[in-house]
């Protein structure tokens, strides 16, 4: 099981979180955020419409928190790790990302995993050998989903399909994929496409 900490610009995307999510369900990531991540995707989603007001993104922070109950690091214990990522990052805002992947790293929450993955976009954010020298690797999500097909790719495929046949919408696998590449997952996205036409996995 990898773990896997989200900053908020991965999970603004409503596919790539739902993928997220599913994947944790099966088992191959545990994933996990914090109160400040929650808060960041919350107000994003307001600025950019995609909520109508704070109080439907707050209601939509309980539904990620009431589907993952493992996945929130208290807000104190990643402040405490506020002064040990300082000097990794390249910007104060994006203090709290590293810190969340470090306390799971300094609460050895994971002692057989070798390194804490943190997903950003914003790979430029942070000093990554840094990051590295702390147990943390920063990695943008689409190689990560690519490195974790290659360990599972039948695992994921079921993962891409449980979380098609939760959306009450019920896309064809061809249009969520459009959706996930729209996220920025776009080699993920054609990997899948590709093993469901050679019909290597069912979507």
């Amino acid at each position: 099981m990898t773990p896997v900490v989200a900053d908020a610009d991965v999970l603004f995307g409503a596919t790539t979180r739902g993928l997220l999510i599913h994947l944790d369900f099966f088992g191959l990531i545990r994933l996990h955020w914090s109160p400040l991540i929650l808060d960041e995707l919350s107000r994003a989603l307001v600025d950019t419409g995609r909520k109508p007001n704070d109080q439907a993104a707050r209601r939509h922070e309980q539904r990620l928190r009431a589907a993952l109950p493992h996945a929130d690091v208290p807000a104190s214990t990643v402040q405490q790790q506020f002064q040990a990522v300082a000097a990794a990052v390249r910007s104060v805002k994006d203090t709290h990302v590293a810190a969340c992947a470090h306390a799971l790293v300094a609460g050895a929450a994971y002692p057989r995993a070798r390194v804490v993955n943190l997903l950003t976009n914003n790979v430029r954010d942070f000093r990554v050998r840094q990051l590295a020298d702390l147990g943390v690797m920063v990695i943008r999500p689409d190689p990560f989903l690519i490195d974790l097909w290659g360990l599972d790719a039948a695992g994921v495929a079921a993962a891409f399909a449980a979380l098609r046949a939760t959306l009450r919408s019920a896309p064809m696998p061809e249009r969520l994929l459009d959706r996930l590449a729209a996220d920025g997952q776009i080699r993920t996205a054609t990997v899948l496409r590709d093993a469901s036409r050679h019909g290597t996995v069912a979507l």
